[in-house]
């Protein structure tokens, strides 16, 4: 798709962002991990033009590496606050109605922040042989 310049692009889809996040996953270490496991910024550049280019073959709109690499750490930081919310960390002070994990979410904080994850689960555990859908959804990842 043509992109006039100026204007903004278009919003992620979700079959973007699962793709983005498919192709974040396996290779998080390699790019965000300790300094040991981390490789040259040249290979981390190769593997987020992979990644952008994987999510042009859906024929949505023709991403960069750069969108693609801004929109991870995005959904990184989203999700680093909504479980802050879940857990009562943060204020929610003139934030409207309060927003529910996503599976996506759930994902990215298995990898991105372990320690904030297992705390998440482990506030979310079933009361008295009842589940709820965010706890069913856990049990399917």
């Amino acid at each position: 798709m043509a992109h006039v310049s100026g204007e903004r692009t278009p919003a992620f889809t979700s079959e973007e962002l699962e793709k983005l996040v498919d192709g974040v996953l396996p290779q998080y270490t390699q790019l965000y991990g300790p300094p040991d496991k981390q490789v040259s910024a040249h290979q981390k550049k190769a593997i987020w033009r992979a990644i952008a280019k994987d999510i042009r073959t859906l024929g949505v709109y023709h991403r960069r590496s750069t969108h693609c690499r801004k929109r991870w750490e995005d959904l990184c930081r989203w999700s680093k606050k909504m479980a802050e919310a879940q857990l009562g960390m943060a204020s929610q002070r003139g934030r409207g109605a309060r927003r529910t994990m996503t599976p996506l979410m759930f994902r990215i904080l298995a990898v991105a922040y372990p320690e904030l994850d297992g705390r998440l689960r482990a506030s979310q555990q079933p009361q008295g042989g009842e589940y709820t859908l965010i706890q069913l959804t856990l049990r399917a990842l």
